[in-house]
């Protein structure tokens, strides 16, 4: 048997899918992507945070990267935001902002 983990969607992932859904190509990368963390839970991506448990699922073609934290008590994984991959420097200031909203919280 395996377990199916809930997804819970942060304001601003929400707000990129609405945008995202325009376009019939990323939106469909996108569903693909949360369908795996859905079956996968965490093991769908690779971990950036031990500590935070922020994970990161890439797609090659566009360049996505997608990020998630999985909740190990309840299985539930917030998906915190998507973006087009440009540079190491954008990709570790997005990953600090979430750092920073999740210790916020």
């Amino acid at each position: 048997m395996t377990d199916k983990y809930t997804l819970i969607f942060d304001n601003v992932i929400v707000r990129q899918l609405n945008k995202a859904s325009k376009n019939k190509f990323i939106k469909d990368i996108l569903t693909k992507m949360l369908d795996k963390i859905e079956l996968l839970g965490p093991n769908a991506g690779d971990l950036l945070d031990s500590r935070l448990f922020i994970y990161e699922i890439k797609s090659k073609n566009p360049p996505i990267r997608l990020y998630f934290k999985h909740n190990r008590n309840t299985n539930e994984i917030y998906v915190f935001e998507f973006e087009m991959k440009t540079s190491p420097e954008k990709q570790q200031r997005t990953i600090e902002k979430i750092r920073r909203k999740l210790l916020k919280s």
